[in-house]
């Protein structure tokens, strides 16, 4: 007779651990979403309306309690925290990703996806920086800079929406891309938009849109394929 191992817990599948998983970074992420939210709710009106607003205007210096900077740095934290699992549940559902075991592994897998996502957006901070710096004067820049976070930031928050669709409903892998892709775009577009709005009056701000256009949002998408790419193939 065979003695008694004791108890060995209950067995998940694969599948099972890493939906787990997504379960708690998402659960993580909302809970520090409601926190920043319920901590800093005037700044995070201030974001939406920055959203809308192309020129400079007073609410750009109005003195509002708390922390801009670090308030808009969590939120862009966690656009790109999103983004990164919005990309791995894909990759999971259309087979580019393994589902691994070791909860070690699946963490790694979405924490080298959304580095790739941080250096990505780094490098267009950078070539934003120089270009501005080059072609418009630093007010101007300014302006268009707390646009284009609030935009980021906005973006981030809409994210929710797609991401929690693939993760609670397999059968909606479909509409939850094309909410990503729609949301993607908007934010493009309105980005595009305070762009001309902002550098249009003279020549050298048209030439700044070609750059813009050309080299900010066309290029650097080379890279982040790239980055992409090397991750499917090495895991």
């Amino acid at each position: 007779m065979e003695g008694f191992e004791g108890y060995v817990g209950i067995w998940l599948r694969d599948e099972q651990l890493v939906n787990d998983v997504v379960f708690s970074l998402l659960f993580v992420l909302f809970i520090l979403f409601a926190l920043v939210f319920h901590a800093n709710y005037p700044l995070f009106m201030k974001m939406i309306r920055d959203v809308f607003y192309v020129k400079e205007r007073l609410s750009l210096f109005e003195d509002i309690d708390g922390n801009e900077t670090l308030f808009r740095s969590i939120m862009v934290f966690q656009g790109l925290a999103l983004c990164s699992l919005f990309f791995f549940i894909i990759g999971r559902a259309y087979g580019q990703i393994r589902d691994y075991p070791d909860m070690g592994m699946n963490l790694l897998i979405i924490g080298v996806i959304f580095m790739i996502l941080f250096i990505f957006y780094l490098f267009k901070q950078f070539l934003y920086k120089l270009t501005g710096f080059i072609f418009v004067s630093p007010e101007a820049y300014k302006t268009w800079r707390i646009g284009y976070t609030a935009s980021l930031g906005s973006w981030g928050v809409l994210l929710y929406f797609p991401v929690v669709c693939l993760a609670f409903t397999e059968v909606a892998t479909g509409a939850a891309c094309v909410l990503f892709l729609l949301f993607y775009l908007l934010w493009r577009l309105i980005i595009i938009h305070k762009t001309i709005s902002i550098f249009n009056t003279k020549v050298v701000g048209f030439l700044y849109i070609i750059l813009y256009l050309c080299a900010q949002e066309i290029s650097p998408l080379i890279f982040l394929y790239g980055g992409l790419n090397y991750l499917y193939n090495f895991y």
